[in-house]
């Protein structure tokens, strides 16, 4: 069972990519927060809703954002990936990374929604659910616009904490 589900979620992605390939969204690295979320071609820049500072604070130093194929939700999604391990004894090539996901034509949403797992988030969003084995808070975001903040770091003190602050902002910015 556990396999077909694997193979559900590498078969959506593939889709979810080739779409995302094909709808043009840009990417790029904003200004600490002087940037509107909006590239030059019309698009949602996912890398300006947050600022570097924001980021900097859940996993340190960091690479300035990032959209493309090797993020987990590929041109949906920015990710920050820290520049050096925070903590001795991380596992050999461990960085810490912050990402967001913004799924907002379909097949996308739609594969999202049906992806998003965890407990309900208390104070948030209504129907947001936390994942804590991934680090994963998903909720509504923005008319009808589906997101995630994906907080992947070694360790789970703070996750869930960065994750609700991480995706406050992100919800605040798109509105």
């Amino acid at each position: 069972m556990r396999k077909m589900s694997v193979i559900r979620t590498m078969a959506a992605a593939a889709a979810l990519t080739s779409f995302t390939l094909l709808s043009g969204c840009g990417g790029g690295s904003p200004d600490a927060g002087a940037q509107e979320p909006a590239d030059r071609t019309g698009g949602l820049d996912r890398c300006a809703l947050l600022t570097d500072d924001e980021v900097e604070k859940a996993v340190g130093a960091h690479d300035g954002g990032r959209t493309g194929l090797e993020n987990t939700w590929g041109l949906a999604s920015c990710r920050w990936k820290a520049t050096a391990a925070q903590v001795e004894g991380y596992p050999d090539g461990w960085f810490d990374a912050i990402e967001v996901g913004v799924f907002d034509e379909e097949p996308g949403k739609s594969w999202a929604r049906q992806e998003a797992e965890g407990e309900p988030v208390d104070g948030f969003v209504q129907g947001a659910l936390y994942d804590s084995t991934w680090g994963q808070l998903w909720f509504n975001c923005a008319g009808d616009r589906f997101c995630v903040v994906f907080v992947s770091t070694a360790s789970g003190d703070k996750r869930e904490q960065d994750a609700v602050q991480l995706a406050r902002l992100v919800d605040s910015r798109l509105r």
